[in-house]
C-alpha cells in the first residue's frame, strides 16, 4: 500500500472496532446494524450450510443476482451482486477513475477514500445547498439517504428534480439504511428510467450480519456492465449469497417493528439531550449525531474502559468537530446504560 494512503487510514477509520480493545464491550453503540442483533432463524440457515464453504461460490453471484432482479423488477443485467457495498462503491470509482466527484458532507468516508484512490477531483457540497434547480457538474455525485452519519433524508422529489435535470452527472444514491426509515425515499422505482442513476444496497444491515460482506449495485445495463468488468470471479463467498437468498425469502423489518424502533431512538434521544453540556441533532432513523464538552477520542476510551460501552468517534466525518460522536439505537436497557454513564461523566 502507498505510504500516502497508510497516512490516510485513522481519516478512513469506522465504528465497530471493539477489536481494538482489551475490554469487554457490553454494548455496541457505534454500529448502524439492525438493534436486535443477528435473526436467529438466519443464523440456523447458515449454520445448516456450512458445508457450502467446501466448494466455490457460484463464479458471479448468478443465483443471487437473478433473485434481486425479480425481487425489484428489473433486468439481472441490472444487477451487481458485491462483496459488501464498500467494494461496489470502489468498483465505481474505479470504472470513473480521474473524473470529477461532488460528494455531501459530512457523510461515509468511503465514497472519498475511493474517489482518491482513483484520482478523482473532489469538491464538496452541504446537504443544506441541496436544492431543486440545481446545477450539477458532469461527473459522479454522491449522497448517502438517509444520509450516515446525520441521519437526514433527502425527498424522493428532490432527488427526482436533480437525477432528471442534470443528465451530465451520475448520481450514485447509496441506501443501505433505507429500510430504517418510515419516509419512502428508495429510487430503485427509477432505475430504468434515468441513465445516470446508481443504487447502492446493503443485505446485512438488516439482519445485523456486517462481517459476512454483501450489497450490490441497481442501474442502468451499459454502466453496471461497465463496472462488471472490475469484479473479479468468486468476489462473494457462499455462506454470504445464503444469507442473500434468506433475506429476499424472509424480511425481518415491518412497520410495527420500524415504528417501534424510531420511537425508542426518539426516547434515547430525548432523554440524552436532557443531560447538560450534551447536543443531539435530529434525525430519521435510529442513528444520531451527539456533540459533548468532552473531546470524541476520550470519550470513546473513556466509556469503553469504565463502562464497557462502544461509541463512534466521528471526528474524521469531514466537516465535524473532534468534539462529536455518532450513536446508534439498542434496547432499552442498553440505552440507558449510556444515559447513565453520561449522567455521570457530565452531571
Amino acid at each position: 500500500m502507498p505510504v500516502s494512503l497508510i497516512s490516510k487510514s485513522s481519516q478512513f477509520a469506522h465504528g465497530n472496532d471493539a477489536y481494538r480493545y482489551c475490554h469487554d464491550i457490553i454494548a455496541d453503540f457505534s454500529t448502524n446494524t439492525w438493534y436486535k442483533g443477528p435473526h436467529p432463524e438466519l443464523l440456523s440457515c447458515l449454520k445448516g450450510n456450512m458445508s457450502c464453504i467446501a466448494n466455490y461460490p457460484e463464479l458471479q453471484s448468478e443465483s443471487l443476482t437473478a433473485a434481486l432482479a425479480d425481487n425489484h423488477h428489473l433486468a439481472e443485467d441490472q444487477v451487481l451482486v458485491c462483496n459488501g457495498t464498500a467494494e461496489a462503491i470502489f468498483y465505481i470509482a474505479q470504472s470513473y477513475a480521474n473524473a470529477s466527484s461532488r460528494i455531501i458532507t459530512p457523510t461515509f468516508s468511503e465514497y472519498e477514500h475511493a474517489c482518491q484512490v482513483y484520482n478523482h477531483q473532489i469538491s464538496y457540497c452541504g446537504a443544506g445547498f441541496l436544492s431543486d434547480g440545481m446545477n450539477t457538474p458532469e461527473g459522479l455525485f454522491w449522497l448517502c439517504n438517509p444520509n450516515n452519519p446525520t441521519g437526514e433524508v433527502f425527498s424522493k422529489e428532490l432527488l427526482l428534480d436533480l437525477i432528471k435535470n442534470n443528465p451530465q452527472t451520475t448520481f450514485v444514491i447509496d441506501e443501505a439504511y433505507a429500510d430504517f426509515c418510515i419516509e419512502d425515499m428508495s429510487m430503485i422505482p427509477y432505475i430504468g428510467r434515468f441513465k445516470n442513476l446508481l443504487i447502492l444496497k446493503s443485505m446485512t444491515k438488516n439482519y445485523c450480519l456486517p462481517g459476512l460482506r454483501l450489497g450490490y449495485v441497481l442501474g442502468h445495463q451499459a454502466v453496471v456492465s461497465q463496472l462488471s468488468v472490475y469484479r473479479p470471479p468468486w468476489s462473494v463467498n457462499s455462506l454470504a449469497l445464503k444469507a442473500g437468498e434468506f433475506a429476499l425469502r424472509q424480511p425481518i423489518i415491518d412497520e410495527l417493528e420500524l415504528l417501534t424502533y424510531l420511537s425508542l431512538s426518539k426516547t434515547f434521544r430525548t432523554e440524552l439531550a436532557a443531560i447538560p453540556g450534551i447536543e443531539v441533532y435530529p434525525s430519521s432513523t435510529g442513528y444520531f449525531l451527539v456533540k459533548t464538552p468532552m473531546l470524541a477520542a476520550e470519550l470513546k476510551q473513556l466509556l469503553v474502559e469504565k463502562y464497557g460501552l462502544l461509541v463512534r468517534d466521528a471526528s474524521n466525518f469531514r466537516t465535524l468537530s473532534e468534539y462529536h460522536i455518532r450513536l446508534a439505537t439498542l434496547s432499552r436497557d442498553k440505552n440507558d446504560s449510556l444515559i447513565t454513564a453520561f449522567k455521570s461523566i457530565f452531571q
